[in-house]
């Protein structure tokens, strides 16, 4: 493998993204660190605050090897916080502004090593309990406000270049069956999966805008600015998903490729059918499955003469899986319906990054067909977690195979099939997923279904768009020719619980619930 060379570093590839570019960032958003100037961002400002910010973290004493929690709000204050604190050499430990307070709090608690701090001042009540000897605990309106301190030569040109297998920065995983994970990624696990994302952008070839709602507390959003800034293309950082407030972005910046979660473009579909996303030429999704009738809105939506909408699978802890690219359809593909039954398709491994198998319980290789766990290589692989390290040699196998945590099947020429999480099989059908997908297409007027197994049945939960039960006609040709389900329990979508990228906590739904 090739080892990084500085530029390739967050805080060295944005100083020199900013003395190239030719137009200014977009955002919706103002920044305690920098200013803002009518929704348009000077590259060289962001550069600058993230320098300032490393001078005054070396000035504190802060330095290579330490370890900083950042508890922020705002995309852009916590871009500037993780590109100025690995500049000095220190990790940050980076949380979801959505994340709730307990979960922080349940995820830090096992973690052992010294733990600095650097949080918002809305949320200095949040942790409460002292902090180890000799760290220090930061309040973000105060550092940035103070008075630059004079340059320091723990500030390299570039960057502090930490080795290619030591801790560059720690985000966490969804948390979806139980508290968050701390997946620390090296330098060059973070540059390859930067790397990957470079060769996918390069084939599209943009011209305009690369607009993504997804906050920078996430490997992936951060290991996606800087592929884009290495590549030098336009970035409009969004920080509200509201599709009111998007809708005046999309329409200011007209960008050439948007990306947010899949459950945020399911409330998007409107801005679609609006035209607002005409310009669009590429539409990414990850962090979840994404439901094939959001895909085909969202493409409808397009101006383009050949958009593409590409799927992610991805982990936090090995980056892209598998990708599918959707182009648009002019059949009812829905018709097939045992196919889409067989499980939600999500392509097929990233040549020269990614391996998949499929394998038994007892770890054994199974052949095409035979549905077991998903356990995959990667380049991008990550070197354990901050806060259960146990976990970290749990899940992995021989011969650097990692396992998922996920149920799916592979096709004769390598095609791969999402059934479940592990933990969320059904014994009444095959998958979930599949089951929700198909529900979906056929009730354009269901914004979400999930599928819950109790009692040996089925139960649908459903959140329509318009926040009134579905018709039992509408239900009744909804279900024709699927496996027997309980009758829909409704539920307004914001009941919904979520974790911090939109995904469905379904074992927290179901104690909602009381099934």
């Amino acid at each position: 493998m090739r080892s990084p060379r500085s530029a390739d570093l967050l805080f060295g590839q944005l100083d020199a993204a900013a003395r190239a570019a030719e137009r200014p960032w977009g955002t919706d958003h103002e920044s305690v660190a920098l200013t803002v100037r009518d929704g348009a961002l000077d590259l060289s400002e962001l550069a600058d605050a993230a320098r300032r910010l490393a001078e005054s973290m070396a000035g504190l004493g802060l330095g290579e090897g330490d370890w900083c929690v950042v508890r922020l709000d705002e995309p852009l204050d916590i871009l500037v916080a993780v590109a100025g604190l690995t500049a000095v050499g220190v990790v940050p430990v980076l949380f979801s502004p959505r994340l709730d307070a307990e979960s922080a709090a349940a995820a830090l608690a096992p973690v052992e090593v010294p733990l600095h701090l650097l949080i918002s001042r809305s949320r200095a009540a949040e942790f409460p309990r002292s902090l180890a000897t000799g760290t220090a605990r930061l309040i973000w309106e105060d550092v940035v406000s103070s008075p630059r301190p004079p340059a320091s030569e723990r500030v390299p040109a570039h960057g502090v270049e930490r080795a290619p297998d030591a801790p560059y920065l720690v985000t966490h995983t969804s948390g979806t069956t139980g508290v968050p994970k701390l997946a620390i990624h090296t330098r060059a696990s973070f540059y390859q999966q930067a790397a990957v994302q470079m060769r996918m952008l390069r084939t599209v070839r943009l011209r305009g805008y690369l607009a993504a709602a997804i906050s920078p507390v996430h490997v992936r959003t951060l290991s996606g600015l800087l592929a884009a800034l290495r590549l030098r293309l336009s970035v409009l950082l969004l920080g509200s998903e509201e599709p009111q407030a998007v809708a005046g972005q999309l329409e200011r910046w007209r960008p050439h490729y948007l990306e947010t979660h899949p459950n945020t473009f399911v409330r998007w579909e409107d801005l679609a059918d609006a035209g607002l996303v005409a310009s669009v030429r590429m539409f990414l999704g990850t962090f979840d499955a994404m439901h094939p009738a959001t895909v085909e809105r969202m493409l409808a939506g397009s101006r383009r003469r050949l958009p593409l909408f590409t799927e992610v699978y991805a982990q936090s802890e090995l980056g892209p899986i598998a990708f599918r690219m959707s182009r648009r359809r002019r059949t009812d593909h829905y018709k097939a319906v045992e196919s889409h039954l067989a499980g939600h398709r999500v392509g097929r491994a990233l040549p020269g990054y990614t391996r998949i198998r499929i394998v038994d319980e007892a770890g054994n290789p199974l052949r095409a067909g035979e549905p077991g766990r998903i356990q995959v290589r990667s380049k991008g692989f990550f070197t354990g977690y901050l806060n259960f390290p146990e976990k970290f040699t749990e899940n992995r196998a021989d011969g650097g195979w990692w396992d998922s945590g996920d149920w799916g099947v592979r096709s004769r020429t390598g095609a791969l099939r999402l059934l479940d999480r592990q933990v969320e099989r059904l014994d009444r059908a095959a998958s979930g997923i599949a089951l929700e997908d198909v529900l979906l297409s056929r009730l354009p007027e269901a914004a979400e279904v999930v599928i819950i197994e109790t009692d040996g049945t089925l139960l649908p939960v459903v959140a329509s768009r318009a926040g009134t039960a579905v018709v039992d006609e509408r239900w009744a040709a909804a279900v024709d020719g699927l496996p027997p389900l309980a009758p829909p329990r409704h539920t307004a979508w914001s009941e919904i619980p979520r974790t911090a990228t939109g995904k469905v906590r379904r074992e927290a739904l179901r104690r909602q619930l009381g099934v």
